[in-house]
């Protein structure tokens, strides 16, 4: 069971992660995970976050305009994200945490290196389908490993060219569906323990509170300006995750 001082520092996270995606609507795995293994190995840091991550995306999810719409439209994506995620999880039992930071720095710096450029073109309607299984397997691997998933999933769906709400919703199925496979696939390895979900149970209700501060502060403030310096501080901190890999 972490300590007392543990559950604090996770809370503080998990509330900057939760503000962050309701600000800008993505974000929080990528977020939590950056700040969490700096005091935590990678597998730990996921198993504190999965039941936020689950449960803030699926009210995303609910929340958007048409969630049958959304389902037919990802459904694919989804089952393909659920199957190589389990698959990854259950091949990198073995793997080493600074392999796993590795992956997560350098997948920190492409999110924000293509969140920061918009370089991602629009997908033509008879390479849809490609597009999806390509991502689809890439997003399952990198989200086996890590759970951060980001910049395939965004890339993805930016390439869609989906109106706002849409592609929040869209970020919310397929983050959730992906949410569910780690959930069951890490208590079926062992990585979580009953003490490690009670903790993440309890983390949302900080992702929660941030998440509806953020919200509230999306409507008052700059979100381009604040994207800006979100991505700095997160490319500063992808540097350092790679630098701490092949230093340490």
């Amino acid at each position: 069971m972490p300590d007392l001082s543990l559950i604090a520092f996770a809370s503080a996270v998990l509330l900057l992660a939760g503000t962050v995606k309701g600000f800008i609507g993505l974000g929080m795995p990528t977020v939590a995970l950056t700040l969490l293994t700096l005091q935590l190995d990678a597998r730990s840091a996921v198993s504190l976050i999965v039941i936020p991550m689950l449960l803030s995306n699926a009210w995303q999810f609910w929340r958007g305009p048409d969630m049958v719409g959304c389902v037919r439209q990802h459904w694919r994506y989804a089952a393909i994200l659920i199957l190589f995620v389990a698959v990854t999880v259950w091949a990198s039992q073995s793997a080493p945490d600074k392999l796993l930071r590795a992956v997560l720095g350098v997948f920190v710096l492409a999110f924000c290196f293509f969140s920061w450029r918009n370089l991602v073109p629009p997908i033509p309607a008879h390479r849809v389908r490609l597009f999806e299984g390509i991502s689809a397997v890439v997003a399952g691997l990198v989200g086996g490993l890590t759970a951060a998933w980001a910049p395939p999933l965004v890339m993805y769906l930016t390439g869609l060219r989906l109106e706002r709400d849409a592609f929040v919703q869209a970020l919310g199925f397929l983050i959730t569906a992906g949410s569910v496979s780690v959930f069951v696939m890490y208590i079926a390895v062992g990585h979580s323990s009953g003490p490690d979900l009670v903790v993440s149970t309890f983390l949302l209700i900080p992702t929660l509170v941030g998440f509806t501060l953020g919200e509230r502060l999306r409507h008052r403030t700059n979100p381009d300006q604040f994207k800006k310096y979100f991505l700095a501080a997160f490319a500063v901190l992808g540097v350092n995750l790679l630098l701490g890999t092949l230093l340490g």
